[in-house]
């Protein structure tokens, strides 16, 4: 075998193993940006979902105080009795003021 063969393809073959090295080290570098990446992503949603956790917690904790349907309608029959009630006083006191102005007029025209 010549010297010269030789050295052709020991440095033949060293490019290429140096080229596969370079392709694995390109190829691994941006798998691993890109993990990294994810996972700072998913650090990231963790502390979003932190968040959203809690604010769900205190609208769950008010959702639970506020007024069912069954106590708006008991306050709804309540406003209702009411309004019924001053409208009823409102019947009356114009009652009672007309009667008192029939009152004065007999008192001061002396028809009494």
């Amino acid at each position: 075998m010549d010297y010269e063969v030789a050295k052709f393809w020991l440095q033949f073959l060293n490019f290429a193993v140096t080229l596969c090295v370079g392709l694995y080290v390109w190829s691994s570098n941006r798998h691993r940006v890109t993990n990294e990446r994810i996972g700072d992503l998913e650090k990231g949603i963790d502390v979003r979902l932190d968040a959203h956790d809690s604010r769900l917690a205190t609208l769950e904790g008010q959702v639970k105080a506020a007024p069912t349907h069954a106590d708006l309608a008991q306050i709804h029959e309540k406003i209702n009795t009411v309004a019924q009630c001053s409208s009823r006083m409102e019947g009356e006191m114009k009652s009672q003021t007309d009667l008192l102005r029939l009152v004065l007029n007999k008192m001061t025209r002396g028809d009494a």
